[in-house]
This record gives C-alpha cells, sequence and structure tokens, in this order.
C-alpha cells in the first residue's frame, strides 16, 4: 500500500503522543480487505458443484513480506523509544447461526515497549471454524476488531489470551486423526459447552477500536459456487525520529482468511480426490476418532449420543427388509444432521448394510446375474428391494465413485438389457426343444410322426422334413432309413422316417436341452441335447442330438459324440445354462 494510503485509515494507527527531538514510536495499521474471488472447482468427474460434496475448514494465516521486515526496520530507527506499553491485536469474531456457532479467534498480537527493538509480533496460523460441510459452511461470516493501545492499563495481550484459551475448545485433531462435527445436532453440544469469555478492555480511552465484516468466503450459487479470499495488509509505522512530525510506512505482511477443502472419508482425504472406502468395515467406520465440541469420541459413540427418538437401531434383524431400508434411512439422517457429507455418510451406510442378504442380491455382480441359477424372475426380486426409503440415486453414485461394489439405475438396466438378450437366444432353443422332446417321447409312431411334423421344415423339402447327418458312429442308420448310402452332409429325411429312427433306437431317456455355445456364448439357433439308449440299442450307451432352428423350424439334426464343440468341457464350465442341468452322471452313461 503506498504511504499515502495510511491517512486515509486514523483509527487504525496507535494514538501517540507527538514526541520531540528524537522519540520516536513504532506502530501497526491494518489496511482495509482486499477480497479475491475463486470459483469452487467441481469434483473430478463431476461438472458441477454440490453443497454435499466437500468440507471447508477457513482459516487464517499471517505471510511476511520484504527481507527481513522488521529487523530492517528497527536498524533504521536509532535511539531508542520513549513511548512504552504500546499493542495491538487483531480479533475475528466467528458466527453461524444454523449452527449456533459463536468463537473469537486472535490473528495477531503486536506488543512493544521503551527501548531499542523492543518488540514482540505473534503471529499463526489459526482454524477459524471447525470442518464444515460446504452448504453448511456458506453460513458462516466473520468479523475482524483491530484492536490498539498505548497504555498498559488496556494492555491487549490479556484479551489474546482469553481468546485463545476459548479457541482452545474447538481445537481440532489433524488430518487422519479425526473431524470436528458441526451439524444440527452437534450445535446443541456447542450452545451448552463451557466457553472461555475474553474481556475486552474497557472503553476508557486507552485503546483504539475499528471492527469490519469480511465477505461470505463461500458463496453457492445452483450447480456452481465461489470462494472469497481476504487479505488484510498490515503496515508497520515509525513516527517521529530525526524527521519530526513525518510518519513512514512498512509492509510487514498480509493476513489472509482462505478457505481449505477435504472430501474426506472421515477426514482421510484432502482436496479435490473422491475417497476410497472399498477395504473397509463397519467396525473400522465405528471406531473413527471424531472431535466435538466436547472432546474427542468415537463415531460409534457419537450416533449413540443423538435423541433415542432419532437414534438408529444398529443391530436389526437383517434378514427383514423392511426394516433394515427403515433404519438405514434413521442413520442416513442422524449423520447428515451430524454434519458428515455424502462420502462419509454413505460409507457407513453401505458397510452397515452389508450384513443385508438383500442388500448383496441388490448389488450382484454382472457375472452371476448372467448365471442360469438366478432366473430373470428372482433378479426382478432382487431389484424390487432396492433400498429406496434410504438411498437415492445420488447416495449409489457416491457409493460407486468410492469403489464400492454397487449397482447404480445405469448398471441394472445393463444387466436387464444383457439377460433380456441372453433370454432372447433361449428361450427359442427352449421352445423348440420342448415340443421336440414331446413328439420324441410318443410311443405311438403315427403320432410321433404328426407331432413332429409341424416341427420340421427344410428349404428343399418343405414341412415335415429335416436334414439329417450322423457323426456318432456307423450304427446303422442307413438300414434304419433304408436308404444305401448316406452323404458326409446328410440326407434329408420326413417326420415318418425320423419317427422310425428313434422309435429303433429304443431310447431310454433324454436329458434337457441347451444351447450350444461358442467361445462361452450361447448360441441363437443351434440346441443340444443327450440321450441314453436301452440294451439292445443300434446305439449302444447313447450320445448327443444337436438340431438347428431355422426360422423357428428344425431344419438339421445331427447325431453328435458327446465331446462334440467340447461338449463336456461346456458342461464343466457351465453346469447350468438356460435353466438346463445336466449331471455328470448321465454323461457317464455314454461313455
Amino acid at each position: 500500500m503506498p504511504i499515502s494510503r495510511l491517512s486515509t485509515l486514523p483509527v487504525t494507527l496507535i494514538a501517540g503522543s507527538l514526541l520531540a527531538g528524537c522519540a520516536t514510536t513504532r506502530q501497526i495499521a491494518v489496511d482495509y480487505p482486499k477480497t479475491e474471488t475463486v470459483a469452487i472447482k467441481p469434483l473430478r468427474g463431476h461438472s458441477a458443484v454440490g453443497g454435499d460434496d466437500y468440507y471447508v475448514q477457513l482459516v487464517s494465516d499471517f505471510e511476511f513480506k520484504g527481507d527481513s521486515a522488521l529487523k530492517g526496520g528497527c536498524n533504521e530507527m536509532g535511539g531508542h523509544y520513549e513511548n512504552g506499553d504500546l499493542s495491538a491485536a487483531l480479533v475475528f469474531s466467528v458466527h453461524n447461526e444454523t449452527l449456533k456457532l459463536k468463537r473469537e479467534v486472535s490473528g495477531f498480537l503486536y506488543q512493544a515497549t521503551t527501548g531499542k527493538c523492543n518488540f514482540k509480533l505473534e503471529t499463526k496460523k489459526a482454524n477459524l471454524t471447525p470442518w464444515l460441510r460446504l452448504d453448511t459452511s456458506k453460513d458462516t461470516l466473520i468479523d475482524y476488531n483491530f484492536l490498539t493501545s498505548n497504555s498498559h492499563e488496556a494492555n491487549l495481550s490479556q484479551l489474546v489470551e482469553d481468546v485463545n484459551a476459548a479457541s482452545g475448545l474447538f481445537a481440532l485433531t489433524g488430518v487422519g486423526a479425526g473431524m470436528a462435527v458441526m451439524g444440527k445436532l452437534a450445535g446443541n453440544w456447542v450452545e451448552t459447552s463451557p466457553q472461555v469469555v475474553a474481556k475486552t478492555p474497557a472503553a476508557s480511552g486507552k485503546y483504539s477500536s475499528e471492527s469490519h465484516s469480511l465477505p461470505a468466503s463461500v458463496v453457492l450459487a445452483g450447480d456452481s459456487g465461489n470462494f472469497n479470499q481476504s487479505r488484510l495488509a498490515v503496515y508497520e509505522v515509525v513516527e517521529g525520529g530525526l524527521k519530526a512530525w513525518s510518519s513512514e510506512a512498512k509492509l510487514l505482511g498480509e493476513l489472509r482468511i482462505y478457505p481449505e477443502v477435504a472430501t474426506s472419508l472421515l477426514l482421510k482425504t484432502a482436496g479435490e480426490t473422491t475417497p476410497d472406502a472399498h477395504d473397509l468395515s463397519l467396525d473400522e467406520l465405528w471406531r473413527a476418532p471424531i472431535q466435538t465440541a466436547n472432546g474427542e469420541v468415537s463415531l460409534l459413540q457419537l450416533v449413540n449420543q443423538v435423541d433415542p427418538a432419532a437414534k438408529p437401531n444398529l443391530q436389526p434383524d437383517w434378514r427383514n427388509y423392511e426394516e433394515v431400508e427403515s433404519q438405514c434411512r434413521r442413520l442416513k439422517l442422524v449423520m447428515k444432521d451430524l454434519g458428515f457429507n455424502k462420502f462419509d455418510r454413505n460409507a457407513v451406510l453401505y458397510y452397515f448394510l452389508a450384513k443385508s442378504p438383500d442388500w448383496k442380491n441388490f448389488n450382484i455382480s454382472a457375472q452371476k446375474a448372467m448365471t442360469d441359477e438366478i432366473r430373470p424372475k428372482l433378479l426382478e426380486q432382487y431389484r424390487a428391494k432396492d433400498f429406496s426409503a434410504c438411498l437415492a440415486a445420488e447416495d449409489y453414485a457416491a457409493m460407486k465413485s468410492m469403489r464400492l461394489p454397487v449397482n447404480t439405475g445405469q448398471d441394472w438396466d445393463n444387466l436387464t438389457s444383457s439377460r433380456q438378450k441372453k433370454e432372447g437366444v433361449i428361450s427359442p432353443i427352449q421352445s423348440a426343444a420342448r415340443q421336440f422332446l414331446s413328439a420324441l417321447q410318443n410311443p405311438n409312431k403315427d403320432e410321433a410322426a404328426r407331432q413332429l411334423y409341424p416341427l420340421l421344415n427344410t428349404e428343399k423339402s418343405g414341412n415335415g422334413s429335416v436334414l439329417l447327418q450322423n457323426h456318432l458312429s456307423n450304427f446303422g442308420l442307413e438300414a434304419l432309413l433304408q436308404v444305401p448310402n448316406i452323404a458326409d452332409d446328410g440326407v434329408v429325411v420326413t417326420a415318418a422316417q425320423l419317427a422310425n429312427v428313434f422309435a429303433a433306437l429304443n431310447v431310454d431317456s433324454f436329458s434337457c436341452a441347451r444351447p450350444a455355445q461358442e467361445q462361452g456364448q450361447p448360441m441363437a439357433n443351434i440346441g443340444i441335447m443327450l440321450f441314453a439308449t436301452k440294451p439292445g440299442s443300434p446305439r449302444e450307451k447313447g450320445g448327443a442330438l444337436e438340431f438347428e432352428l431355422v426360422q423357428g423350424k428344425i431344419g438339421r439334426l445331427a447325431f453328435q459324440h458327446p465331446s462334440f464343440r467340447d461338449f463336456e468341457q461346456n458342461l464343466a464350465d457351465y453346469p447350468d445354462l438356460g435353466g438346463c442341468r445336466i449331471d455328470a452322471e448321465f454323461i457317464n452313461r455314454l461313455h
């Protein structure tokens, strides 16, 4: 600040006597605040700022300017100080009506006594507020009071001592060791906790005072927001000395008031990084130390201290979905009222719900959801129990961003779509197989042929015909069909001929049918089933029967060895496919 500006701040200068000769006085002056506005950054991967995203702690810190400003100023003074017992202090007054939070914090203390270079300037980084959620911090207002005195009767050091003693009640632990809770419920503790009141010196004309309000440090508007960082320039003013009637000002430094932010997993993650909660347990979270106005307690103790009417039951009947959902909501509301943000709340809620089988079912993995043990109707039941009375879409999004294995609405849409595609492949195979097996198992050949007729079709011969192939062995299929030879690509037969073949095979039993697979994916138009024969059958023991659908009808049948398409390995890898499980005992009968 140019020296000429000081003439505009008469009340910020220590009132000093006009001294004759070489007498000098050193004073402290504080300029009016300068404010810099900085946009609040959205969390990584987000486009908007939410009041539930961050915790904010407002901090004051003194930045020295220039080269050894105090020492340089002292050396230039000569002689000694005639005027003693000079003191100056800057005290912040912090208030948040929503949280019933009122406190004072010292910015700096300056003292000078008679004698060359006999002065002391005390500055330190100070936490003006506890860690507050962003949406709550916007209600925090800060005033500052700059006091100066030239009388030992109004020494300001006692005032600063009282302020520091009061601030000590709100001392916060460091990052990683805990956090301060300042929510609606915590406000009751703030109001009832013992406080030391700083006694301002009596207004006896022995001191001067100037008070100002700083702009709100946190401003939220819709999906965006700003931080206001204020700077108070602090000057050393030397009056008198060899140049009577003159004064000289030097910038000592700036008192900065600025926000620090944390996303927190109970304050272990600072800055804009989303906390990682994937490898924790509820017991670990319950033991987390929390700093309150009444001292440090564990998170579990904190939750247990709330009003019994709001307190959740932390040991519900985990198999009772409605009860678990209800207690989940109570816990969520309590944690929000205590001031926890969405990351800390949802980490606790996730591990609280982890004991519920319905929670595990809702967050089923994509791989498990595709298995045939989990039928589509069962998946629908899993999705229906989505804990919507407790959790909203943004809660699931917050959990997922912390690497917790949950299914968002989009995840469930993808699961359902994938399952529908799979069922779209499996259902036609199963439907055709049920009708085909019903006909083959009919002991009456004529009736069997009539049942088979509408199921079969080839482009070459039309309805009631099928291309029959044999890749099993020479078990006399030509004789059964009364044809001289069967080409490599097979022979087209009628429904009646096919009925005769299976009657002659003397089949004992069929397995269920399932889609054939390639590279682990079910094929849309090819199914396969096993058949076991009775003693005396032309085909000893049995084999596999593959059928291919063309426009919904069977256009090709093939007798296959059970190892065809590595069928046995496929059964081992996928024992249940399309609701069809074929026991190993059935396969062993074919060997």
